[in-house]
């Protein structure tokens, strides 16, 4: 692996930033929601189905389209590349993230609707959370799966070398 440049490094660094700000957010609405609605209810199982079916519903979304991203042109320069490699990671990463807080926010509805206190939320925010770490957050995976699909058409996104993750597959090195 090369070394990141300077510009790859601060983009790393403020991706994770940024996805642990949003991760963390669902957190404090659990902690908010905790003094405003209690812990003596306990949701109706239904509830619970409905949230792990809408997260088993938005994980297969988001392996169908969540990690499509336009191929860069075989013709850029390798600096143009990254650059727009960057762009288009972050963009495919915010879709993700939108598409699976949908569980987070409905449970957040549904908490004040429906007699569950707290816990009908955090079911919902574990469920958006665990999806979040295996979609969103700059892993191996979904860096690897977003570097796929951006080097279709043979230029290299140089995006695993931001994110120090290792090509999949055989060892490539000693």
């Amino acid at each position: 692996m090369t070394t990141p440049s300077p510009a790859a490094t601060a983009f790393a660094l403020s991706a994770r930033t940024l996805c642990g700000a949003l991760m963390g957010a669902l957190v404090f609405f659990g902690v908010a929601l905790f003094f405003v609605l209690g812990t003596d209810a306990t949701p109706p199982v239904w509830v619970l189905l409905v949230q792990l079916g809408v997260g088993v519903a938005i994980h297969l979304a988001v392996e169908a389209a969540g990690y499509r991203a336009e191929p860069l042109d075989p013709s850029m320069s390798d600096e143009d590349a990254a650059s727009a490699g960057r762009v288009r990671w972050q963009s495919s990463m915010m879709l993700r993230f939108a598409l699976i807080e949908v569980v987070a926010i409905g449970s957040l509805v549904a908490a004040f609707i429906i007699d569950g206190g707290v816990w009908t939320y955090a079911v919902g925010a574990v469920v958006s959370l665990a999806l979040m770490v295996l979609h969103v957050w700059p892993g191996a995976r979904s860096v690897n799966k977003t570097a796929e699909a951006l080097e279709a058409n043979g230029q290299a996104s140089f995006l695993r070398e931001t994110f120090n993750v290792a090509t999949p597959g055989p060892i490539q090195q000693f």
